[in-house]
């Protein structure tokens, strides 16, 4: 039987060393139910603009405060984090060819390729997935089909050419227009900071934080026994383990 899962991703730098991506999986059943959640959320506070980590103010904070707790007091839902760390050697020597300076673009869409081995698990040929990153990653959005081409590549060669395509689909999406977006960045914000132990100096993002925090410590775990929330750092191609 196969499970239908989908990917909502976004991306931070952070204090201009680390890029963050972080992504909520859920799977399309799953979704409705974190919808409507959200949308009562939106109901209950009057919430009309698009919600991000870097408008949390002291005057919304329990509005932001319930919008989390979609995610957190959901049982299913996990959240994934790649961390680079820009100031790393071996990052800055990065090349994907030994004799060609890469662009931009290349680099990232092996640091997403990356993150989506991580995020995915182990190579299962009973889960597909719909990707849904946040516009504006690459410098064009045409090198999501590359990402997408390669990984779906990688799983015919383990599970054979007539494997049905993992990735359904692999579409860049407006945050203003999707909610799990606009969560997916708020949480990024929260875990961002946890991770390289910094201090939001907004004093109801640090409230925020520290919300957090102490609710994935409380249920660090899915129903299913899985992390709540997976952080993985870095590597180059040739040093990565595939979990």
């Amino acid at each position: 039987m196969i499970t239908e899962y989908e990917l909502y991703t976004d991306e931070r730098y952070h204090l201009n060393r680390y890029l963050m991506l972080g992504g909520i999986i859920c799977t399309n059943k799953r979704r409705e139910l974190l919808l409507e959640n959200l949308r009562q959320i939106r109901e209950k506070f009057g919430l009309t603009a698009e919600l991000r980590w870097g408008k949390v103010s002291n005057r919304f904070l329990g509005a932001y405060k319930a919008w989390v707790d979609v995610f957190l007091k959901d049982p299913f839902a996990r959240f994934t984090l790649l961390v680079i760390n820009m100031s790393d050697p071996a990052w800055k020597e990065f090349r994907l060819q030994p004799d060609r300076k890469p662009s931009r673009d290349d680099k990232l869409a092996s640091v997403f390729y990356q993150f989506l081995l991580g995020s995915f698990g182990k190579l299962c040929n009973t889960k597909r997935w719909w990707v849904y990153p946040d516009e504006g990653f690459f410098s064009r959005d045409g090198v999501f089909n590359r990402v997408e081409f390669l990984f779906n590549r990688t799983y015919k060669k383990a599970f054979g050419s007539k494997t049905s395509r993992v990735i359904r689909l692999m579409q860049p999406v407006d945050s203003k227009k999707v909610e799990l977006i606009q969560l997916t960045d708020v949480l990024l914000g929260v875990f961002s900071y946890e991770v390289v132990n910094d201090t939001p100096l907004s004093r109801a993002r640090y409230e925020l934080l520290n919300h957090c925090i102490r609710a994935i410590r409380q249920n660090p775990k899915t129903q299913r026994g899985m992390a709540k929330v997976k952080v993985t750092c870095w590597v180059p191609p040739d040093l990565f383990c595939y979990p």
